[in-house]
């Protein structure tokens, strides 16, 4: 069907990508590496074939002559019924704090670097949440679901024609001292015997062709 020349539709409408989202130790589990955790890699660049994964038609850049006005960059992160052999931090708060206070992003148009920082600063402001004072597996997201839990841009960063996008998500080492031993992050995350969710959402306003 031909585009109505002259209008546009514009929407209220984020675009996802998943870091990770399985279930289980990946040295016994039968887990693909991009659904595991690693020190650095980016979203948004190719087509996951999955709306399970992410909801970009194309990878890098928007379909057509689309345009975006991003004015919240929100990462969600979930860590539920397991636990990790990576001591200090076996327990489900534990991984749930080590990651989320390790990972950082970097959101880029073209070769420009947009926003960057800890995750920890991008609450999702949504998800499951829940918590019961005698709960033995507490809820855990990153930000209660409320809109005050976002962390909205007050000059959103525009998306043009055909313009490159990415986020690049990096996960360091929590570097130890003498007498305790640095901690590979990324291995205490992939082997948690649980729940391990992360998402990237660049949440704005959407403009497209009417057909």
């Amino acid at each position: 069907m031909a585009k109505v020349l002259g209008i546009k539709q514009q929407r209220v409408q984020f675009f996802y990508d998943t870091l990770f989202k399985s279930r289980g130790d990946a040295t016994v589990a039968n887990i693909t590496a991009t659904e595991l955790a690693a020190a650095e890699r980016k979203l948004f660049v190719t087509s996951r074939g999955s709306f399970d994964l992410s909801n970009m038609a194309t990878g890098g850049q928007l379909v057509s002559d689309q345009t975006f006005l991003c004015y919240a960059v929100r990462h969600e992160v979930q860590f539920w019924g397991g636990a990790s052999d990576v001591a200090p931090f076996q327990n489900t708060p534990g991984v749930f704090v080590l990651f989320l206070n390790s990972t950082t992003f970097q959101f880029m148009c073209s070769e420009k670097i947009e926003l960057e920082g800890p995750i920890a600063m991008t609450p999702a402001g949504g998800g499951p949440w829940g918590y019961v004072s005698d709960s033995v597996q507490p809820v855990l997201t990153n930000g209660e679901p409320q809109s005050r839990a976002l962390y909205v841009l007050p000059i959103p960063v525009a998306v043009t024609k055909r313009q490159g996008i990415s986020v690049t998500m990096r996960i360091f080492e929590l570097l130890g001292t003498a007498n305790n031993a640095t901690v590979n992050v990324v291995n205490a995350t992939n082997h948690y015997s649980g729940l391990r969710l992360c998402r990237t959402y660049l949440d704005g306003y959407h403009t497209r062709d009417v057909l």
